[in-house]
């Protein structure tokens, strides 16, 4: 039963959804706003003796709203017009950034939590201080997106890991996000990616994928 569960995408994206909504009330309800701020800051210090934020700058781009897009759209018409084989996993990740986009838009507004805030503490980017912080609009799209394009690849699939861990910690190291902020996104993506799994499977019923899906 469990097993079941665990492979049922409905029930998985239930959880997830959850669980990115548990850890919401958690942001608003408990005073970890200065602990994480702590977090933050040590993260920045770290970065600046070691690697350099120039890096994570370069870094927090995999998870971009506007790339993605671009490669969204790239890709599917690609798909369509090129290689069919591609046409699944394209519509996916089409379906995919259109619901992690409503799903992290929507979460963003019940739980208004501030940007990340205190002494010492920088935020790179000016553009992310008009706009709420939980949970991580970029972890959300790197997370799902990677995810679905490394299937069925170990490699691949180690690759996408990395990716998502360097986003994650580039949100936080450039002030953009408190930690549960990322931890937030990844659930919530992992959320949209099972909801865009059944979307694509509603299409091979009812859109007659199943005539163009796998072909060339």
């Amino acid at each position: 039963m469990k097993q079941l569960q665990l492979s049922n995408p409905r029930v998985a994206a239930a959880i997830y959804l959850f669980l990115t909504f548990l850890i919401g009330v958690f942001v608003v309800l408990l005073p970890l706003n200065g602990i994480e701020g702590t977090i933050v800051l040590d993260l920045q210090n770290l970065a600046q003796k070691t690697i350099g934020i120039q890096f994570f700058q370069i870094v927090t781009y995999f998870g971009d709203f506007y790339l993605w897009v671009a490669f969204g759209l790239v890709y599917l018409f690609y798909a369509y017009f090129k290689s069919r084989k591609y046409l699944g996993s394209a519509m996916e990740i089409a379906t995919f950034l259109v619901i992690t986009t409503a799903l992290t838009y929507f979460t963003k507004i019940v739980f208004a939590r501030p940007r990340p805030d205190g002494p010492g503490l920088k935020i790179y980017g000016q553009d992310v201080i008009s706009s709420f912080s939980y949970p991580s609009g970029h972890v959300s799209r790197a997370a799902g997106g990677f995810l679905i394009l490394s299937r069925k690849s170990r490699t691949k699939e180690l690759l996408a890991v990395l990716i998502i861990f360097l986003v994650s910690l580039s949100r936080i190291v450039l002030g953009a996000h408190y930690p549960t902020d990322v931890v937030g996104g990844i659930f919530l993506s992992l959320a949209a990616r099972q909801l865009a799994s059944l979307g694509l499977s509603f299409f091979k019923r009812h859109v007659s994928l199943q005539h163009t899906y796998g072909k060339k």
